[in-house]
Protein backbone atom coordinates (compact mmCIF):
# COMPACT_ATOMS: atom_id res chain seq x y z
CA UNK A 1 0.00 0.00 0.00
CA UNK A 2 1.39 3.44 -0.90
CA UNK A 3 1.05 6.50 1.32
CA UNK A 4 -1.76 8.00 -0.72
CA UNK A 5 -3.86 4.85 -0.94
CA UNK A 6 -6.67 4.27 1.51
CA UNK A 7 -8.21 0.89 2.35
CA UNK A 8 -11.86 0.34 1.50
CA UNK A 9 -14.10 1.74 4.22
CA UNK A 10 -11.44 4.01 5.74
CA UNK A 11 -12.77 7.22 4.16
CA UNK A 12 -15.46 7.56 6.84
CA UNK A 13 -13.60 6.33 9.88
CA UNK A 14 -15.26 7.36 13.13
CA UNK A 15 -13.32 10.32 14.60
CA UNK A 16 -10.55 9.81 12.03
CA UNK A 17 -9.41 13.41 12.48
CA UNK A 18 -6.26 14.89 14.01
CA UNK A 19 -6.14 15.57 17.76
CA UNK A 20 -6.82 19.24 18.53
CA UNK A 21 -5.79 21.09 21.68
CA UNK A 22 -9.41 21.56 22.75
CA UNK A 23 -10.22 17.87 22.29
CA UNK A 24 -7.05 16.72 24.07
CA UNK A 25 -7.63 19.01 27.06
CA UNK A 26 -11.24 17.86 27.38
CA UNK A 27 -10.33 14.16 27.10
CA UNK A 28 -7.62 14.45 29.76
CA UNK A 29 -10.02 16.28 32.05
CA UNK A 30 -12.69 13.63 31.57
CA UNK A 31 -10.24 10.88 32.51
CA UNK A 32 -9.06 12.77 35.59
CA UNK A 33 -12.59 13.47 36.80
CA UNK A 34 -13.71 9.89 36.20
CA UNK A 35 -10.68 8.51 38.06
CA UNK A 36 -11.29 10.84 40.99
CA UNK A 37 -14.95 9.81 41.11
CA UNK A 38 -13.88 6.17 41.32
CA UNK A 39 -11.31 6.88 44.03
CA UNK A 40 -13.83 8.92 46.01
CA UNK A 41 -16.47 6.18 45.85
CA UNK A 42 -14.01 3.59 47.14
CA UNK A 43 -12.67 5.92 49.79
CA UNK A 44 -16.02 5.98 51.55
CA UNK A 45 -17.03 2.36 50.85
CA UNK A 46 -17.54 -0.04 53.75
CA UNK A 47 -17.83 -3.82 53.82
CA UNK A 48 -21.27 -5.37 54.19
CA UNK A 49 -21.63 -7.85 57.05
CA UNK A 50 -22.77 -10.47 54.52
CA UNK A 51 -19.92 -9.81 52.08
CA UNK A 52 -18.48 -12.96 50.45
CA UNK A 53 -14.98 -11.97 51.52
CA UNK A 54 -15.90 -12.24 55.21
CA UNK A 55 -17.36 -15.72 54.75
CA UNK A 56 -14.24 -16.79 52.89
CA UNK A 57 -11.93 -15.47 55.62
CA UNK A 58 -13.92 -17.33 58.26
CA UNK A 59 -13.74 -20.52 56.19
CA UNK A 60 -10.01 -20.16 55.59
CA UNK A 61 -8.98 -19.66 59.20
CA UNK A 62 -11.21 -22.51 60.39
CA UNK A 63 -9.81 -25.07 57.94
CA UNK A 64 -8.18 -27.85 59.96
CA UNK A 65 -4.36 -28.05 59.85
CA UNK A 66 -3.88 -25.63 56.94
CA UNK A 67 -5.92 -22.63 58.10
CA UNK A 68 -2.95 -20.49 59.16
CA UNK A 69 -0.98 -21.22 55.98
CA UNK A 70 -3.98 -20.46 53.78
CA UNK A 71 -4.53 -17.26 55.72
CA UNK A 72 -1.03 -16.16 54.73
CA UNK A 73 -1.74 -16.98 51.08
CA UNK A 74 -5.00 -15.04 51.26
CA UNK A 75 -3.13 -12.05 52.71
CA UNK A 76 -0.80 -12.23 49.70
CA UNK A 77 -3.84 -12.29 47.42
CA UNK A 78 -5.18 -9.09 48.95
CA UNK A 79 -1.78 -7.44 48.67
CA UNK A 80 -1.12 -8.24 45.01
CA UNK A 81 -4.70 -7.47 43.92
CA UNK A 82 -4.52 -4.10 45.68
CA UNK A 83 -1.12 -3.45 44.11
CA UNK A 84 -2.55 -4.20 40.68
CA UNK A 85 -5.39 -1.74 41.27
CA UNK A 86 -2.93 0.98 42.34
CA UNK A 87 -0.72 0.20 39.34
CA UNK A 88 -3.67 0.64 37.00
CA UNK A 89 -4.48 4.04 38.52
CA UNK A 90 -0.85 5.09 38.14
CA UNK A 91 -1.02 4.34 34.43
CA UNK A 92 -4.29 6.28 34.18
CA UNK A 93 -2.58 9.33 35.71
CA UNK A 94 0.25 9.01 33.19
CA UNK A 95 -2.30 8.75 30.39
CA UNK A 96 -3.95 12.00 31.51
CA UNK A 97 -0.64 13.79 30.88
CA UNK A 98 0.23 11.93 27.68
CA UNK A 99 -2.99 12.96 25.95
CA UNK A 100 -2.15 16.67 26.14
CA UNK A 101 1.52 16.51 25.21
CA UNK A 102 2.97 18.36 22.23
CA UNK A 103 3.10 17.21 19.54
CA UNK A 104 -0.04 15.12 20.09
CA UNK A 105 0.53 11.42 20.79
CA UNK A 106 0.15 8.87 18.03
CA UNK A 107 0.11 5.43 19.65
CA UNK A 108 1.40 5.89 23.20
CA UNK A 109 -2.11 6.46 24.56
CA UNK A 110 -3.24 3.00 23.50
CA UNK A 111 -0.08 1.33 24.79
CA UNK A 112 -0.69 2.90 28.20
CA UNK A 113 -4.33 1.89 27.98
CA UNK A 114 -3.28 -1.73 27.48
CA UNK A 115 -1.29 -1.51 30.73
CA UNK A 116 -4.35 -0.06 32.50
CA UNK A 117 -6.61 -2.82 31.21
CA UNK A 118 -4.21 -5.64 32.10
CA UNK A 119 -3.72 -4.41 35.67
CA UNK A 120 -7.47 -4.07 36.23
CA UNK A 121 -8.05 -7.52 34.72
CA UNK A 122 -5.47 -8.96 37.12
CA UNK A 123 -7.30 -7.37 40.05
CA UNK A 124 -10.68 -8.53 38.73
CA UNK A 125 -9.34 -12.07 38.27
CA UNK A 126 -8.59 -12.34 41.99
CA UNK A 127 -11.61 -10.42 43.32
CA UNK A 128 -14.14 -12.04 40.96
CA UNK A 129 -17.23 -12.44 43.20
CA UNK A 130 -18.66 -15.28 41.11
CA UNK A 131 -16.04 -17.87 42.12
CA UNK A 132 -15.54 -19.93 45.28
CA UNK A 133 -12.95 -19.19 47.93
CA UNK A 134 -11.12 -22.39 47.04
CA UNK A 135 -10.82 -21.39 43.39
CA UNK A 136 -9.65 -17.92 44.45
CA UNK A 137 -6.78 -19.48 46.41
CA UNK A 138 -5.98 -21.78 43.48
CA UNK A 139 -5.79 -18.74 41.19
CA UNK A 140 -3.47 -16.97 43.61
CA UNK A 141 -1.25 -20.05 43.86
CA UNK A 142 -1.03 -20.25 40.08
CA UNK A 143 -0.13 -16.59 39.69
CA UNK A 144 2.48 -16.89 42.43
CA UNK A 145 4.12 -19.86 40.73
CA UNK A 146 4.01 -18.12 37.35
CA UNK A 147 5.67 -15.03 38.81
CA UNK A 148 8.34 -17.20 40.42
CA UNK A 149 9.03 -18.75 37.00
CA UNK A 150 9.56 -15.27 35.56
CA UNK A 151 11.83 -14.39 38.49
CA UNK A 152 13.81 -17.58 37.89
CA UNK A 153 14.32 -16.66 34.25
CA UNK A 154 15.62 -13.25 35.29
CA UNK A 155 17.93 -14.84 37.86
CA UNK A 156 19.42 -17.05 35.16
CA UNK A 157 20.15 -14.02 32.98
CA UNK A 158 21.81 -12.28 35.94
CA UNK A 159 23.82 -15.34 36.83
CA UNK A 160 22.05 -15.86 40.15
CA UNK A 161 21.29 -19.55 39.63
CA UNK A 162 21.84 -20.38 43.31
CA UNK A 163 18.81 -18.33 44.31
CA UNK A 164 16.46 -20.14 41.91
CA UNK A 165 16.35 -23.44 43.79
CA UNK A 166 15.96 -21.63 47.09
CA UNK A 167 12.95 -19.63 45.90
CA UNK A 168 11.40 -22.67 44.25
CA UNK A 169 11.72 -24.68 47.45
CA UNK A 170 10.10 -21.86 49.43
CA UNK A 171 7.08 -21.59 47.12
CA UNK A 172 6.68 -25.36 46.92
CA UNK A 173 6.73 -25.74 50.70
CA UNK A 174 4.40 -22.76 51.27
CA UNK A 175 1.77 -24.20 48.92
CA UNK A 176 2.15 -27.68 50.37
CA UNK A 177 1.56 -26.22 53.83
CA UNK A 178 -1.72 -24.85 52.45
CA UNK A 179 -2.78 -28.32 51.36
CA UNK A 180 -2.71 -27.19 47.73
CA UNK A 181 -2.11 -29.85 45.08
CA UNK A 182 -0.13 -29.16 41.92
CA UNK A 183 -1.58 -30.10 38.54
CA UNK A 184 0.98 -31.48 36.11
CA UNK A 185 1.05 -32.06 32.39
CA UNK A 186 2.30 -35.12 30.56
CA UNK A 187 5.89 -33.88 30.87
CA UNK A 188 5.54 -33.48 34.62
CA UNK A 189 5.61 -29.69 34.44
CA UNK A 190 3.25 -27.81 36.77
CA UNK A 191 0.28 -26.42 34.84
CA UNK A 192 -1.89 -25.20 37.72
CA UNK A 193 -3.15 -25.93 41.21
CA UNK A 194 -6.09 -27.60 42.92
CA UNK A 195 -7.66 -26.41 46.18
CA UNK A 196 -10.40 -28.57 47.69
CA UNK A 197 -11.30 -29.90 44.26
CA UNK A 198 -11.26 -26.49 42.54
CA UNK A 199 -8.65 -26.25 39.77
CA UNK A 200 -6.97 -23.23 38.21
CA UNK A 201 -4.25 -22.70 35.61
CA UNK A 202 -1.00 -20.88 36.31
CA UNK A 203 -2.25 -17.77 34.56
CA UNK A 204 -5.34 -16.42 32.82
CA UNK A 205 -6.03 -15.74 29.16
CA UNK A 206 -6.10 -11.94 28.99
CA UNK A 207 -7.90 -11.78 25.64
CA UNK A 208 -10.62 -14.15 26.76
CA UNK A 209 -11.05 -12.47 30.13
CA UNK A 210 -11.30 -9.03 28.54
CA UNK A 211 -13.98 -10.35 26.20
CA UNK A 212 -16.00 -11.88 29.03
CA UNK A 213 -15.56 -9.31 31.79
CA UNK A 214 -15.69 -5.87 30.19
CA UNK A 215 -19.08 -4.12 29.99
CA UNK A 216 -21.30 -4.92 27.02
CA UNK A 217 -21.26 -1.33 25.78
CA UNK A 218 -17.57 -1.65 24.87
CA UNK A 219 -16.61 -3.72 21.80
CA UNK A 220 -13.76 -6.21 22.29
CA UNK A 221 -10.67 -3.97 22.54
CA UNK A 222 -7.73 -6.17 23.47
CA UNK A 223 -6.68 -7.22 19.97
CA UNK A 224 -6.59 -3.58 18.89
CA UNK A 225 -4.42 -2.59 21.87
CA UNK A 226 -2.08 -5.52 21.27
CA UNK A 227 -1.70 -4.53 17.63
CA UNK A 228 -0.41 -1.14 18.75
CA UNK A 229 1.77 -2.43 21.61
CA UNK A 230 3.40 -4.99 19.31
CA UNK A 231 3.87 -2.47 16.52
CA UNK A 232 1.90 -4.44 13.93
CA UNK A 233 1.56 -2.60 10.61
CA UNK A 234 -2.11 -3.54 10.17
CA UNK A 235 -2.78 -1.20 13.08
CA UNK A 236 0.04 1.35 13.03
CA UNK A 237 -0.46 2.10 9.33
CA UNK A 238 -3.53 4.10 10.32
CA UNK A 239 -1.23 6.92 11.47
CA UNK A 240 0.19 7.22 7.96
CA UNK A 241 -3.30 7.36 6.49
CA UNK A 242 -4.29 10.08 8.95
CA UNK A 243 -1.28 12.16 7.87
CA UNK A 244 -2.87 12.45 4.38
CA UNK A 245 0.48 12.09 2.64
CA UNK A 246 2.43 14.44 4.89
CA UNK A 247 5.72 13.31 6.40
CA UNK A 248 5.58 11.51 9.73
CA UNK A 249 2.74 9.99 11.71
CA UNK A 250 -0.39 11.77 12.88
CA UNK A 251 -2.46 10.73 15.87
CA UNK A 252 -6.23 10.56 15.49
CA UNK A 253 -8.90 11.65 17.91
CA UNK A 254 -10.18 8.09 17.56
CA UNK A 255 -7.15 6.70 19.42
CA UNK A 256 -7.71 9.02 22.37
CA UNK A 257 -11.44 8.31 22.41
CA UNK A 258 -10.72 4.56 22.38
CA UNK A 259 -8.32 4.98 25.30
CA UNK A 260 -10.89 6.93 27.31
CA UNK A 261 -13.61 4.35 26.66
CA UNK A 262 -11.44 1.36 27.57
CA UNK A 263 -10.11 2.98 30.75
CA UNK A 264 -13.63 3.85 31.88
CA UNK A 265 -14.86 0.34 31.08
CA UNK A 266 -11.95 -1.20 32.99
CA UNK A 267 -12.69 0.90 36.06
CA UNK A 268 -16.37 0.01 35.85
CA UNK A 269 -15.52 -3.69 35.64
CA UNK A 270 -13.23 -3.57 38.66
CA UNK A 271 -15.67 -1.53 40.75
CA UNK A 272 -18.36 -4.13 40.17
CA UNK A 273 -16.04 -6.92 41.29
CA UNK A 274 -15.11 -4.98 44.41
CA UNK A 275 -18.78 -4.32 45.07
CA UNK A 276 -19.67 -7.98 44.72
CA UNK A 277 -16.78 -9.41 46.70
CA UNK A 278 -16.47 -6.89 49.54
CA UNK A 279 -20.15 -6.01 49.69
CA UNK A 280 -19.54 -2.31 49.04
CA UNK A 281 -22.62 -0.18 48.45
CA UNK A 282 -21.68 1.29 45.09
CA UNK A 283 -24.99 1.35 43.20
CA UNK A 284 -25.32 5.13 43.46
CA UNK A 285 -21.69 5.66 42.48
CA UNK A 286 -21.97 3.34 39.48
CA UNK A 287 -25.13 5.12 38.33
CA UNK A 288 -23.38 8.49 38.64
CA UNK A 289 -20.39 7.19 36.69
CA UNK A 290 -22.67 5.87 33.96
CA UNK A 291 -24.45 9.21 33.60
CA UNK A 292 -21.14 11.10 33.52
CA UNK A 293 -19.63 8.65 31.03
CA UNK A 294 -22.50 8.89 28.55
CA UNK A 295 -22.57 12.68 28.73
CA UNK A 296 -18.81 12.99 28.24
CA UNK A 297 -18.79 10.59 25.29
CA UNK A 298 -21.19 12.90 23.45
CA UNK A 299 -19.16 15.98 24.38
CA UNK A 300 -15.87 14.46 23.16
CA UNK A 301 -17.40 13.32 19.88
CA UNK A 302 -18.69 16.84 19.26
CA UNK A 303 -15.28 18.38 20.05
CA UNK A 304 -13.47 15.97 17.74
CA UNK A 305 -15.88 16.54 14.86
CA UNK A 306 -15.66 20.31 15.31
CA UNK A 307 -12.16 20.17 13.82
CA UNK A 308 -13.37 18.75 10.49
Amino acid sequence: MTDDEMPKGEEDRFMGVPITDAFAQAAAEVLREYREMVEKSLGRAEENEEAPCLAEIASIISTPKVGMARGSLYAMLLEIAGMSFDTALDHVKALEHDIVRKPPPVWSTLVMTRAVLESFLFCDYLYDPSISGALRLARCAGLWRKDMDHSANLAKVLGQDDEIAEVDDYVTKALADCGIEARRGASGKITGYIVDGEASNLDFNITERARNRLPEWLPMPYGLLSGVAHGRPWMTDRARIASKGKEGLVGEAATVMTAVMIVMASMDMCLRSLQGYFGYELDAALAELKEYRELMFLRLVDLANASE
